[in-house]
């Protein structure tokens, strides 16, 4: 790292923590079930994207120079199809001006078909440690129906030529709930995984989300809907599975190795300080929730016209933010109780008490006594969390939580 980055700023404990995300929205083809943030055909504008990305990164100087940052996520979008030029200018300039941690997490998201030895040794080079992979199946046609466009045999090359390249941060994304897709498919893509070791597996279940190719075609009957019981079973045996191979399951849908737990998604479900640069980014930080504009040419646009009038510290000012809200108390404990549930631990009683000065227990008392008595949560004498049911069916918690379907912290607080 010491050959590309010349000047970097190394954080002391005194700095405060947060987390920073890079959207990179390019990709080659958008897979029909993606509703991310994310382009085709729009290789004509990486050039002036990547000096949009960097003007933003200048922008926030001031507002972070009290700031540790803990983790840098470069998500898309495919942000393995930046060249290794565009990256390191990047890098540099988040070394340059931000305090960053000497033992950071620094996650690259990448597809198998980018990743050839030479881009994997400069991007390690670069000082990215952790590699995130778009797998979703190892059964080639599920990849089809998918619209991925690699091989499993693709994949297992890059795992080898990622540990070659120095890579011993490694996590999969797998996606299981598939048309068509049974128990005993899924699981021969997960052995063929864990034949790998991995120190991370991100398992998800397919969501057919309005807007995207994949939810036409299944309201046009194109495409069946994925079974919600065979999805559960399959949950349910990957629990199990995954257990048995010494992974921690600590999230939901994210398990990892002893001390490979993913940083930048911890600082998430913490509730904790991120702020994200890029094309439809969106930001916690200080207090405040805000997101700039989708558009990646409209984007680029706007850090143009800001970084002209650089020197405005009011980060609110900044033109590609097109959204900025201050969550009051009652949002903000919200946020806290579902983000701290999604979390295999839960939520910590004495943790949520010294953060807001009020009990958990008794701010939302009729949600948390339905669902004991569903059995979708489970209550020590320290903590809540949810039940191996509950992991399954979370989002009926989770809507009992929300400030409009929990009157009675606002009517307790005087909020």
């Amino acid at each position: 790292m010491e050959k590309t980055i010349s000047k970097q700023k190394y954080s002391t404990n005194e700095l405060l923590p947060v987390g920073i995300y890079l959207h990179i929205p390019f990709c080659t083809t958008k897979c029909g079930y993606c509703d991310f943030n994310a382009y085709a055909n729009l290789d004509y504008l990486v050039s002036d994207y990547t000096s949009s990305l960097i003007k933003e990164i200048k922008l926030w100087e001031k507002s972070l120079n009290k700031h540790s940052v803990k983790s840098i996520f470069f998500g898309g979008g495919t942000p393995s199809l930046t060249s290794i030029t565009d990256l390191q200018q990047i890098i540099s300039t988040i070394f340059e001006t931000f305090n960053i941690s000497p033992h950071a997490e620094f996650t690259l998201e990448a597809n198998p078909t980018e990743l050839t030895e030479k881009y994997l040794h400069k991007i390690r080079e670069l000082g990215i440690n952790r590699l995130s992979m778009g797998v979703q199946s190892m059964n080639t046609n599920e990849l089809q129906l998918l619209e991925r466009t690699h091989s499993p045999q693709q994949v297992l090359n890059v795992i080898k030529a990622s540990r070659k390249a120095g890579f011993n941060n490694l996590n999969l994304d797998l996606i299981y709930g598939l048309m068509e897709q049974d128990l005993q498919t899924w699981q021969e893509t997960v052995e063929k995984i864990l034949d790998h070791h991995p120190e991370h597996l991100s398992c998800y279940a397919l969501t057919i989300e309005p807007g995207t190719p994949f939810y036409y075609r299944v309201e046009k009957g194109l495409l069946s809907e994925p079974n919600p019981d065979i999805a559960a079973e399959q949950y349910e045996w990957t629990r199990e599975r995954l257990e048995d191979a010494k992974y921690v399951h600590y999230e939901i849908s994210n398990w990892a190795k002893k001390d490979h737990e993913c940083i930048h998604n911890l600082i998430y479900w913490q509730n904790k300080d991120y702020l994200g640069i890029g094309a439809g980014a969106h930001s916690y930080f200080n207090g405040k929730r805000f997101a700039n504009i989708n558009a990646p040419n409209k984007y680029i646009e706007l850090v143009n016209a800001s970084y002209a009038e650089w020197g405005n510290e009011n980060h609110i000012a900044m033109k590609q933010i097109i959204s900025t809200e201050t969550p009051n108390l009652v949002t903000t404990r919200s946020d806290a109780a579902i983000l701290g549930l999604r979390l295999i631990e839960g939520i910590d009683f004495e943790e949520y008490y010294k953060r807001f000065e009020v009990d958990i227990n008794q701010l939302y008392t009729e949600a948390i006594t339905k669902h004991l008595k569903t059995g979708l949560l489970e209550k020590t004498k320290s903590s809540l969390k949810l039940s191996p049911k509950g992991l399954l069916l979370a989002n009926e918690i989770f809507v009992d939580l929300l400030p409009d379907n929990n009157m009675q912290s606002i009517n307790k607080s005087g909020d």
